[in-house]
């Protein structure tokens, strides 16, 4: 299937056509409302856990119990770094299954009668739908977390910072996925190996200090990596964020201008290949 845009764009222009795309992702949010109060529970009784483990094992290992108490500067450190990879998390899995929805229903090939190239779609328009859902689910995690451990935050305007570099760099990321996800229709299991791996080496849940010599490469590539590194400087310490470094301006703003340069480049070049198989809505 060769992909023909339509030469003239509706009333409004690409505003409208995001703006489309945006209620549409919404509408979907709002069906999805019983499965988003199933999985909320299920990521706050992950961080929950997470913090009463994690770098407690020689403790553990010493005493054979484990301490059911939270430190708060720990409990907040830890929810930064789960908080912004749920965020990722959700923003990419939404982008994923909404769009193999469309290959599966066929109804993906109304997007190439739009004026507006596909990718910008999957860029802006659902993105900002899932942005609006993620960022709701990540605000009760916080608040139902708050309930069981203090978590003491330095809340600074300059936190927008790392935030938008966050935001940014998963949209690359989910631009990445969905143009596999053109392609080879049914990468569910590669899905959750990226985002899996992404947890680990991004400093989420462990400290970098702690992750072993060889992964500072995979670390420093990553835009998670410095978007984390980023909000805990602002919000759980307090100081202002620095130019160069883990976390600091350039490598924040390097990563996630790149991931989503990439993310561009991987999803039309994916386009392009199922156009020339004519196995764009195959599934």
């Amino acid at each position: 299937m060769t992909a023909i845009h339509a030469p003239l764009a509706p009333r409004g222009g690409t505003a409208s056509i995001v703006g489309n795309e945006v209620v549409k992702g919404l509408r979907l949010g709002w069906s999805e409302r019983v499965q988003i109060l199933i999985e909320l529970p299920l990521f706050v009784s992950f961080v929950l856990l997470l913090g009463y483990t994690i770098g407690t094992g020689d403790q553990i290992v010493a005493t054979g119990q484990v301490d059911w108490s939270l430190d708060s500067y720990h409990a907040s450190w830890l929810f930064l770094g789960m908080g912004s990879y749920t965020f990722s998390y959700l923003l990419l899995q939404k982008v994923f299954w909404r769009l193999l929805a469309e290959i599966q229903t066929g109804t993906l090939e109304q997007t190439y009668l739009s004026p507006v190239p596909p990718w910008v779609h999957q860029a802006i328009g659902r993105p900002l739908a899932s942005i609006a859902e993620t960022a709701l689910v990540v605000a009760a995690m916080y608040g139902v977390t708050s309930l069981a451990v203090r978590l003491e935050f330095d809340w600074r305007f300059d936190a927008l910072v790392p935030l938008a570099a966050l935001i940014v760099g998963a949209v690359g990321l989910a631009l990445v996925v969905a143009g596999l996800a053109l392609v080879w229709k049914r990468i569910e299991m590669l899905n959750d190996l990226v985002l899996m791996l992404v947890m680990f080496f991004s400093g989420a849940a462990m400290s970098l200090d702690l992750m072993p010599s060889w992964s500072g490469p995979i670390t420093d590539s990553l835009f998670m990596t410095h978007a984390i590194d980023g909000l805990r400087t602002v919000l759980l310490d307090g100081q202002p964020l620095a130019a160069w470094g883990t976390g600091g301006l350039v490598w924040q703003a390097a990563t996630a201008a790149g991931w989503f340069v990439a993310g561009v480049a991987v999803f039309k070049l994916s386009e392009r290949t199922v156009q020339r198989r004519g196995a764009l809505s195959h599934y």
